[in-house]
């Protein structure tokens, strides 16, 4: 009975087993692989290569040798087109000259842009903030597409330079037009598969002045500039010190007195630095001066920026755009008068075929337009020459009464004014417009023969050059003596001690102006020339027709 009970028993539990398994199924085992058992007596077989599998996006960065790609030996690289002549060394793939094929030096060779020391920095190296990658780059021997390349004005090309070598890549690729100064840098730096942020460097400096320009007045070492948030910055090298950063800036480059070199960020908006160094200086007596390195700060990105190295004209840079025509010192108020000025300028050379003669024609075409102010103001000081004697007895009445006290004299000077057909505030008026008129005009003519790079170069009878100043010094010596005469013809009523130091500021004016461009020289002396050809005539004129109206007055009281 307990044997079939305990038989029973057995029967339900496997019921029940069953019925679990039916209703959870076990999971088949995975099979392992076999190990393979190392045999002592059979040798070592290499595993058979299979095809690379993709990195866990956990496992760490492992980086294969790139294959090398470098040159075999040191050599020169050339690009020609009709505007510079640049050259290139593949060592470091960096830049030896830059030079512009209009524009002349004091040698009558064409202007070089770079400055090439032996240790120092040159255009185009690159900066990844590793020295040792810094170093690498500098010294490898890249391989360029091509040795030279030459463009028209319609052409347009790219050169490349590749460099590779260990764990350690790097691209430099840049695009030429024939027809102007802009190209195109793209730049790449590797380094274990991984993009390095980067920063590529022009400079330093730019351009090489001549003793004559360096003798002007207001010249100015190559300094630092920067469009940031639309107004352009200057800086001068000097006061650059560790450095100076722009975020958000529109370009930054390095400029000189004719000639800029501008970078624009590759997202037309981006960050750039200005750095500092020491250039020895020219001769054996000569000291260093600080020159300028401008930079433009990719990151990790290989869009290519735009560099522009050439002339500062005011045409060219309004043509290639990027607000680039913002480097041209034109002035904010007095910028269109600049430039309706420089279109007279051109347009009267292109008639012409001079540009001294030129200015002396834009300096006659100004007078004639000024004439009829200048006219009024001559007549108003030979009227107030006239009352000066009465006007001075009524002061000299009235000198020690308080000046809060003196409403009498102010009724004696209208009652004077009026006797002599004035008005006193139409008269002062009339005094101060022609001064308030001309002025913008002078500021205006004086920034265009500054600015204006038409004039470099550009020779005038015994000049040679009317951007430098007067080698004879002719020019500021007739301006002095043309000044003298005009203060001497001109009716005053200052005091005679006045007078007399009025007289010696004509020559103590030599002193600035024989460093100031001929041009300026040339200009003032001709405007001078014109005042006193005007004053003279117009004093004729009153003094006629005030004899005219003396002899004619007893007739007509007679008459009466």
């Amino acid at each position: 009975m307990e044997e079939r009970q305990i038989l029973r028993a057995f029967l339900v539990m496997f019921m029940v087993l069953m019925a679990y398994y039916v209703i959870f199924p076990p999971k088949a085992p995975q099979k392992k692989p076999p190990v393979p058992q190392a045999t002592p007596e059979a040798p070592a077989v290499p595993p058979r290569a299979e095809a690379p599998k993709a990195p866990s996006a956990n496992a760490p960065a492992v980086s294969a040798p790139v294959a090398r790609v470098a040159a075999d030996e040191e050599y020169r690289v050339e690009v020609e087109t009709p505007q510079f002549l640049a050259a290139f060394k593949n060592r470091g793939a960096r830049l030896v000259s830059w030079k512009l094929s209009h524009y002349r030096d004091a040698k009558g060779d064409p202007e070089e842009m770079v400055h090439t020391t032996a240790e120092g920095p040159l255009p185009f190296d690159v900066d990844t903030g590793d020295k040792a990658v810094n170093d690498r780059l500098r010294e490898a021997l890249f391989k360029a597409s091509s040795r030279e390349v030459r463009l028209s004005r319609t052409e347009e090309s790219s050169l490349v330079f590749e460099f590779a070598d260990s764990d350690l890549s790097a691209r430099k690729e840049f695009w030429f037009r024939g027809d102007g100064y802009l190209v195109k840098v793209a730049t790449s730096v590797q380094q274990g598969g991984r993009e390095l942020p980067k920063k590529v460097l022009w400079g330093p400096g730019l351009g090489h002045a001549s003793a004559a320009e360096r003798s002007l007045r207001d010249y100015a070492e190559p300094h630092g500039v920067a469009l940031v948030n639309g107004k352009a910055v200057q800086t001068a090298a000097d006061k650059i010190g560790e450095g100076v950063t722009y975020n958000e800036l529109r370009w930054v480059g390095v400029e000189a007195r004719h000639f800029v070199a501008l970078w624009v960020p590759a997202q037309d908006r981006g960050a750039g630095e200005l750095h500092q160094v020491e250039l020895p200086g020219i001769g054996p007596d000569a000291k260093a001066h600080p020159a300028t390195l401008a930079m433009v700060a990719q990151g990790t990105s290989t869009d290519p920026a735009l560099l522009y190295v050439g002339p500062k004209d005011y045409y060219i840079l309004s043509h290639v755009g990027h607000d680039l025509v913002r480097a041209v010192p034109l002035g904010d108020w007095i910028g269109p008068i600049v430039i309706f000025m420089m279109n007279v300028l051109r347009w009267l050379h292109g008639h012409l075929g001079n540009y001294g003669w030129s200015i002396v024609a834009l300096t006659a075409v100004i007078s004639l337009i000024m004439a009829p102010l200048r006219h009024y103001g001559i007549v108003n000081g030979r009227k107030m020459a006239k009352m000066s004697p009465e006007m001075k007895v009524i002061q000299e009445r009235y000198r020690k009464v308080p000046f809060d006290k003196r409403q009498d004299m102010q009724k004696e000077m209208a009652a004077l004014y009026e006797k002599h057909g004035m008005n006193m505030m139409g008269q002062m008026l009339v005094g101060c417009l022609p001064l308030l008129i001309t002025m913008p005009f002078l500021f205006a003519v004086y920034r265009v023969l500054n600015v204006s790079i038409d004039l470099r170069g550009a020779g005038f009878l015994w000049i040679p050059d009317l951007s430098y100043h007067d080698p004879l010094y002719v020019t500021p010596i007739l301006m002095a003596v043309s000044m003298f005469l005009m203060q001497k013809l001109t009716p005053t009523t200052m005091e005679p001690a006045q007078q007399r130091m009025m007289m010696i500021m004509p020559i103590v004016l030599v002193g600035f102006v024989s460093a100031a461009p001929a041009g300026l020289n040339l200009y003032w002396f001709v405007s001078n020339l014109c005042s006193i050809i005007q004053q003279v005539t117009t004093l004729k004129v009153l003094e006629a027709r005030e004899e005219s109206t003396a002899s004619t007055g007893p007739t007509k009281r007679r008459r009466r």
